[in-house]
């Protein structure tokens, strides 16, 4: 059954569900990312969210690629799932999972991006990320970190 919950709460549920899992796991993995972000998709609505009006009010964003935003991270590749949401205002806000390796197994792999909403469904959609190459040899790797970001845009 679904929930509703304030957008404000999101990034929370998702912490939880992460800590849950590594209760049980050494680390995330691509799988993991891939089971959480879809699960709370469609476990919870966020308030002042309307799908009804736009199916792009609330839509999932996968994304890798190796990356240096000059940040701590330095040159990573990350393999993200991000969940936008859209408001009546048009506020656009992101809260990301981002799995973090070393970027030398990546070399030759471009980045990729692909939304939800361009599948006929999110079965589609998973089915898809699991034929790219960033995802397959993403899951025999050991990931370095993970972030957790939620922000407005």
């Amino acid at each position: 059954m679904t929930r509703t919950i304030l957008l404000k709460d999101l990034e929370k549920e998702y912490r939880q569900e992460i800590n849950k899992l590594l209760e049980t796991e050494t680390n995330l993995t691509p799988d993991n990312l891939i089971e959480i972000s879809v699960k709370l998709y469609a476990d919870i609505q966020a308030k002042g969210i309307s799908i009804e009006d736009d199916e792009e009010n609330d839509m999932l964003l996968f994304q890798y690629g190796t990356y240096n935003w000059g940040d701590e991270l330095g040159e990573h590749f990350s393999f993200d799932i991000t969940r936008q949401f859209m408001n009546e205002a048009g506020d656009v806000y992101q809260l990301s999972l981002t799995l973090v390796f070393d970027p030398q197994e990546f070399e030759d792999v471009e980045s990729i991006n692909s939304w939800s909403p361009d599948f006929e469904s999110i079965e589609e959609w998973i089915e898809d990320i699991k034929t790219t190459q960033g995802y397959e040899m993403a899951k025999s790797q050991t990931i370095k970190s993970y972030k957790l970001l939620f922000e407005k845009q």
